[in-house]
């Protein structure tokens, strides 16, 4: 009777901890959910810097953003837009403030085909090595660019080199937004090799970097879009991809 006893009471107390781990658990993933929400939101508002995976909701898709820093280009950004819209593509365009002031027609092409506009400062300076006057200067010379050019300010940043001072997104009201796949196409300049690297790294809610100023470059984002397509990814914007 007392072996009984004793196993019972040994049960009870299982049982008791299998309860109490059961509600930590849970109140764990309610409190993760809670911080998922809050930074979607709330902080969202304030400035935040992200990368994709930061942020990207699991709704089934396959889904990356293409972005092009360092535009728009005289040369090439015209060509891109024309294969994107073959493609039926929308992509994230970072532009530089005096780039974009002296190719307007170009600025409002992006904008036309329903391309997300970014800033990428104003003359391409690590603004991380600039007093913090200096710095939010770059920023609204190129938004106060923008904004002439298209009738709207950019609500997204990337600081070149990945570069930025603390608190610069949320002083000038910005969400900063840097990248999870850099082939670093402006260095090796081979069209092959940028394919391969993007298309071997890329995963699911990744924000891809490339610049619209390389013909190897430009011709590397068609056979990505046309890779990754044929493996079911969908291409959004940066804001679509963290938002939404």
């Amino acid at each position: 009777m007392k072996k009984l006893r004793n196993m019972l009471l040994t049960f009870e107390l299982c049982l008791c901890a299998f309860l109490f781990l059961g509600y930590a658990q849970k109140k764990i993933q309610n409190a993760a959910e809670t911080a998922v929400c809050r930074y979607l939101g709330e902080e969202a508002e304030d400035g935040i810097a992200v990368s994709a995976k930061n942020a990207v909701k699991d709704d089934g898709e396959k889904k990356v953003a293409l972005t092009f820093d360092d535009g728009p280009n005289e040369c090439y950004t015209m060509e891109l837009l024309e294969g994107l819209k073959s493609r039926e593509v929308r992509a994230t365009f970072f532009l530089i403030g005096k780039k974009a002031k002296e190719c307007p027609d170009i600025v409002k092409e992006i904008q036309k085909e329903g391309h997300l506009i970014g800033n990428h400062s104003y003359d391409h300076v690590n603004l991380s090595e600039m007093t913090e006057g200096a710095a939010c200067e770059q920023i609204k010379k190129t938004n106060q660019v923008i904004e002439e050019i298209t009738g709207e300010a950019p609500q997204y940043l990337r600081p070149p080199f990945g570069s930025y001072k603390k608190n610069l997104d949320a002083d000038m009201n910005m969400v900063e937004v840097l990248w999870d796949v850099d082939p670093r196409d402006w260095s090796v300049k081979n069209t092959g090799m940028v394919v391969s690297r993007v298309t071997g790294q890329v995963e699911d809610g990744d924000i891809i970097l490339l610049h619209d100023e390389y013909a190897t470059s430009v011709a590397a984002a068609f056979e990505i879009i046309d890779i990754l397509k044929s493996k079911g990814y969908t291409f959004v914007t940066v804001d679509e991809l963290i938002f939404e």
